[in-house]
């Protein structure tokens, strides 16, 4: 399970591949420094709203920053468990129509 910490790790990353300090973005995002290095030091959770435009800033979705998951990959997740869920009914559906038949004979 995703924790506070893994979501301040995934900003940081984020930071870092766009080469941008926690100064800069701080005053992007219209925080004082000290504030927004305090939430990454201390691992403080956010108002979502605040979480959002953090998100929003670095260019990503709030899921992906609280869950490590984007978007597309989380529906395409969603869509597989359902086929399988698809499948398996399908398969129990077979398997009784089966030993009936057995049953017949």
């Amino acid at each position: 399970m995703d924790t506070i910490d893994d979501f301040w790790e995934r900003v940081n990353k984020q930071l870092r591949a766009h080469k941008i300090s926690r100064k800069k973005f701080a005053e992007f995002i219209d925080v004082p420094y000290s504030t927004f290095n305090s939430w990454l030091r201390n691992g403080r959770s956010l108002e979502v709203y605040t979480a959002y435009n953090i998100a929003a800033a670095l260019g990503v979705n709030l899921e992906f920053l609280l869950t490590g998951i984007d978007g597309k990959n989380a529906r395409e997740r969603l869509k597989q468990i359902e086929e399988r869920k698809t499948v398996k009914i399908s398969m129990e559906k077979l398997i009784g129509k089966m030993r009936k038949e057995l049953v017949k004979l």
